[in-house]
């Protein structure tokens, strides 16, 4: 398949796919739990994208599920709703809407086609040419389908308690609405500078002066919102907060490693930018500058 627009067209038709068996797959589970009927309608969902990026030797088919399948699985809990959605179901409904649309558009703005796969998945399988096809499955599609999952359970669960508003849930949801804000500015002020200067490797200016991965901080607090709702409404500290960690740890201890280790091998000076800002929370850098600066003299 060749040309973008003739690509998008197939990736669009794999999801609409991948949505038809999704949702075709959902009365099959009608007898067991929220949490292991979504479980196995995910891996399916997963198994079924992971099947056609065998096909198109593209294991970037799986990009767009990350922020298309999420919104589908929520519609189908309203589905099962036996009363009109309150204000507090709307708000989240419409802030999680907001941030998988914004995510969707920005992932179809860059991707170049069936010829361009993500960085990330090349190393991988380079390094495990024997069982490539099994980093495939289960590194590339099922962990971060698990991420998700744990995430859209913690929606779920508010969902199906159809909520009035509530402090919480204004905060929680205004958290979502603007991290998206944040994560389409530093997603904008970065595609606008790989534009003009394809060469520079550091970008130092907007949100990008204060955080090295300020898109990576906003998808990491969207996850956050979402579980503030769910304490806000149930007053429960239990193992869903595993959801929001597990998300916080995927880009601390994966993501973010990954692409410094890339950059720091291509580019050297980005050594210096990593002394001069923040990883991830936007830090003023006369601030964060000052915070290093006293670190230094409390070890010294």
């Amino acid at each position: 398949m060749h040309g973008k627009r003739g690509s998008l067209s197939v990736i669009a038709g794999i999801y609409v796919a991948t949505l038809s068996v999704g949702y075709l797959s959902l009365p099959f589970f009608n007898g067991y739990s929220l949490t292991i009927s979504y479980l196995f309608i995910s891996l399916i969902m997963t198994s079924l994208v992971f099947f056609f990026s065998l096909i198109f030797r593209n294991a970037s088919v799986y990009d767009p599920y990350w922020s298309v399948i999420p919104p589908f699985l929520l519609l189908s809990r309203i589905v099962f709703l036996s009363e009109p959605l309150q204000p507090g179901t709307l708000l989240l409904l419409l802030a999680l809407f907001f941030w998988g649309t914004r995510l969707t558009y920005n992932w179809a703005k860059n991707w170049r086609g069936f010829d361009h796969q993500d960085w990330r998945y090349t190393m991988l399988m380079k390094k495990n040419p024997k069982t490539g096809i099994l980093v495939n499955y289960f590194g590339i599609h099922l962990f971060p389908t698990l991420i998700v999952y744990l995430q859209l359970i913690v929606a779920m669960k508010v969902i199906e308690s159809n909520p009035g508003l509530n402090a919480g849930l204004l905060l929680g949801g205004s958290i979502i609405i603007g991290a998206t804000v944040l994560q389409m500015t530093a997603d904008k002020q970065m595609y606008h500078h790989r534009r003009k200067t394809k060469n520079q490797a550091v970008f130092e200016q907007g949100l990008w002066s204060c955080s090295r991965h300020p898109n990576y901080f906003a998808e990491i607090m969207v996850w956050w919102g979402v579980y503030l709702t769910y304490l806000s409404l149930f007053r429960l500290f239990d193992f869903h907060v595993l959801a929001p960690l597990a998300m916080t740890g995927l880009f601390c201890f994966i993501s973010i490693p990954m692409l410094e280790k890339k950059m720091l091998s291509k580019h050297p000076d980005y050594a210096a930018y990593q002394e001069r800002v923040s990883m991830l929370i936007p830090i003023p850098k006369a601030i964060y500058g000052r915070s290093r600066l006293s670190d230094e003299n409390l070890r010294g």
